[in-house]
C-alpha cells in the first residue's frame, strides 16, 4: 500500500509540475480594437507597442471600420474585426462597442488608452486559473507552416483560429479626427479565420505561408478559443514568416 501511495504522489507531482509549466509558459493574448478615425486610439496603439516585447504576451491590433463615417476610411479596418469585438462584448455582458478597447485572453476587457488599467487587466487575466494548451508552430523546408495540437481532455468544442498579422506599419492620416498625424501600428491583423473545430484529439495542420504573405502579413498566430472563436483563449502560439517559410518561385 505504501508503495502505491508513493507512486500516486509522484504521479500527482508530475502532473502538477506539467500543469505549472504550461501555465508559466502560456501566452496572454492582448487584443486591441482601434481605429484610424478615433482620436483616443493613438495612446492605446503606443501602449500595445510597449507590450509587444513583454515575455508571455502576444499582442494583436484589430482595426475596426465603424468610425469611417467621421471622414477617414481606415486603411487596415475590416468588418469582421468589428464583428469580433461585438461578439466579445455581448459575451462579456456589455451593451455596445467602443475604441480603444483591449480584450485579454478573451476574458477581461478594459479601456486600451489607460496604462494603469491595462497593467491591472493583464495581471487579472493571468491570475485566472484555467486549462492551458500550448500549440506548436514551425516552418517546414517546403515553405509551409506546421501546427501541432497535443491530445487534451476538454469539455466542448474549441476553435482553432489562424491570424495573419503585420508586425509594424505607419499611416499618414488625411482626414477625420487624426488628420495630419502619422499613426504607428503594431501587430496589425491582416486576415483571420477559424480553420478547425477541435475536440481535444491530437492533430496536425498545414498552412501555406503564401496565404499570409498575400494578405500583407509577416507573422502568423494560432489561437485556441471557445465559444465559436470569441470566448476564453486557452492557448496561443506565433512565429515570423521568415525566408524559409516562403515558397521558392522559379526564376527568382
Amino acid at each position: 500500500m505504501r508503495k502505491w501511495l508513493i507512486l500516486l504522489a509522484l504521479l500527482s507531482t508530475g502532473f502538477s509540475a506539467a500543469a505549472d509549466d504550461a501555465a508559466a509558459s502560456r501566452l496572454t493574448v492582448v487584443e486591441l480594437f482601434t481605429s484610424q478615425g478615433c482620436s483616443s486610439c493613438p495612446p492605446a496603439d503606443a501602449i500595445l507597442k510597449s507590450l509587444r516585447d513583454r515575455p508571455g504576451v502576444l499582442t494583436l491590433s484589430w482595426p475596426v471600420d465603424y468610425w469611417d463615417r467621421l471622414g477617414w476610411e481606415d486603411t487596415f479596418a475590416h468588418p469582421h474585426n468589428a464583428m469580433r469585438q461585438a461578439a466579445y462584448n455581448k459575451r462579456l455582458g456589455r451593451g455596445g462597442v467602443f475604441t480603444p478597447q483591449m480584450i485579454l485572453d478573451g476574458r477581461v476587457q478594459c479601456v486600451g488608452s489607460r496604462q494603469d488599467k491595462v497593467r491591472k487587466s493583464i495581471e487579472r487575466a493571468r491570475a485566472i486559473d484555467h486549462p492551458v494548451v500550448t500549440p506548436s508552430i514551425a516552418a517546414t523546408q517546403e515553405g509551409a507552416i506546421e501546427v501541432t495540437l497535443p491530445a487534451t481532455e476538454m469539455d466542448g468544442m474549441t476553435s482553432v483560429r489562424v491570424v495573419w498579422y503585420l508586425a509594424d506599419a505607419k499611416v499618414q492620416i488625411g482626414d477625420g479626427e487624426n488628420q495630419g498625424r502619422v499613426l504607428h501600428y503594431t501587430n496589425v491583423v491582416r486576415a483571420s479565420d477559424v480553420i478547425m473545430d477541435w475536440k481535444g484529439e491530437a492533430a496536425s495542420l498545414t498552412l501555406k505561408a503564401a496565404e499570409g504573405l498575400s494578405a500583407g502579413a509577416d507573422h502568423v498566430a494560432i489561437l485556441l478559443q471557445s465559444d465559436y472563436g470569441h470566448g476564453p483563449i486557452i492557448g496561443a502560439a506565433s512565429m515570423a514568416l521568415e525566408s524559409n517559410t516562403v515558397p521558392t518561385v522559379g526564376g527568382q
